[in-house]
């Protein structure tokens, strides 16, 4: 059975159809305007005690039965067979505008839910997707427009083609992130211009230079307090605050402005040791039955090895980035055959 959710992400695997596939075809509503919708039968209402087909349910009310749900048991048999009782859960395959045409004016159901993210995907505009992605990054690589302008461009046009729609793009935009990173540029003026900033930097300056190390120390010291501080905060918001610093930091020392920013945004990336850091990690904090000391016991060296890893190849000149990903990619396929022949 499953839940409406699961549901919702079988759809986009190439190839499934439906159960009831042939009244899903017969819907006049554009496929990737679909969505899928959860009808509660109401106790009173026309559906009480009818079978879908007799209803005409399609017909009527512009959505087809995908199943039905009784008691918390999915009910096995078509769709169009089972005679409804009060209570029953249907899912739906409806248009954008179902549960507004019918949560007004319609009494046979008691309470409707759009199941997230259920659009089916166009897979029919996975190559147009994939060539103007390409063609973004090859223009903006070859210094021709800024990446701003290639990526608007390229939304507009994917719109255009029909990719995406307008609302979609609308959505697609996470207010939330910006609204945090913007404020974290006015605290972060704010640190610049209160003194705090150079304060910490020279902290910064004297705990690296201080371990005799030379570029590593001060490099390890700004990847540490980012690290410690996007374990608490998001990461967007570790980086804009810790900015000035390093950049105040690698000023004072002469330590490349690039390797720096490299080891302030790997630093803001590695949020491991908490499950408050990163949004992935709060997404698997609940369902997975985790607890935070567990972010601790296994975070926490992960961090570490990264950290001295990325500071390593951050300050030694006699890598090149090529030998870098050489090595990394060698070192994961060392872990991988340890674990697999382990785990035979």
């Amino acid at each position: 059975s499953g839940t409406a959710s699961a549901v919702g992400d079988l759809r986009k695997i190439p190839g499934l159809r439906s159960f009831d596939s042939d009244q899903v075809d017969k819907m006049n509503e554009k496929l990737h305007d679909r969505r899928l919708v959860q009808a509660v039968v109401a106790k009173k209402g026309p559906l009480v005690g009818k079978t879908v087909r007799k209803v005409r349910f399609r017909t009527r009310y512009g959505a087809a039965v995908i199943a039905v749900h009784r008691e918390g048991k999915r009910v096995h048999d078509h769709p169009g067979r089972i005679k409804l009782h009060a209570g029953d859960v249907l899912l739906l395959e409806a248009g954008p505008t179902f549960i507004k045409r019918n949560a007004e004016h319609d009494k046979s159901f008691a309470l409707l839910a759009e199941v997230e993210d259920s659009a089916p995907p166009r897979l029919k505009q996975l190559i147009p997707a994939l060539l103007l992605t390409c063609l973004m990054l090859v223009i903006y690589t070859a210094n021709i427009a800024s990446l701003l302008v290639c990526a608007l461009v390229a939304s507009i046009l994917m719109i255009v083609i029909g990719i995406m729609t307008e609302q979609e793009a609308r959505d697609a935009v996470n207010w939330e992130v910006y609204v945090t990173i913007a404020s974290a540029f006015g605290i972060g003026q704010a640190l610049v211009n209160s003194g705090v900033a150079a304060g910490v930097a020279d902290g910064l300056v004297f705990v690296g230079m201080g371990l005799g190390i030379g570029d590593a120390g001060l490099l390890g010291a700004v990847y540490l307090a980012t690290f410690l501080i996007s374990n608490v905060v998001t990461n967007n918001a570790a980086a804009v605050l810790l900015f000035p610093i390093a950049m105040d930091a690698a000023e004072q020392t002469g330590c490349d402005l690039r390797i720096m920013s490299y080891s302030l945004m790997l630093g803001a990336s590695a949020s491991f040791m908490s499950p408050f850091g990163y949004t992935t990690n709060l997404l698997i904090y609940g369902p997975g039955g985790y607890k935070f000391v567990d972010f601790l016991n296994i975070g926490t060296p992960m961090q570490f090895v990264l950290w001295i890893f990325s500071i390593m190849f951050l300050s030694n000149n006699l890598f090149g980035w090529w030998l870098t990903w050489i090595i990394c990619f060698a070192a994961f396929l060392f872990v991988a055959t340890i674990r697999l022949t382990m785990g035979k």
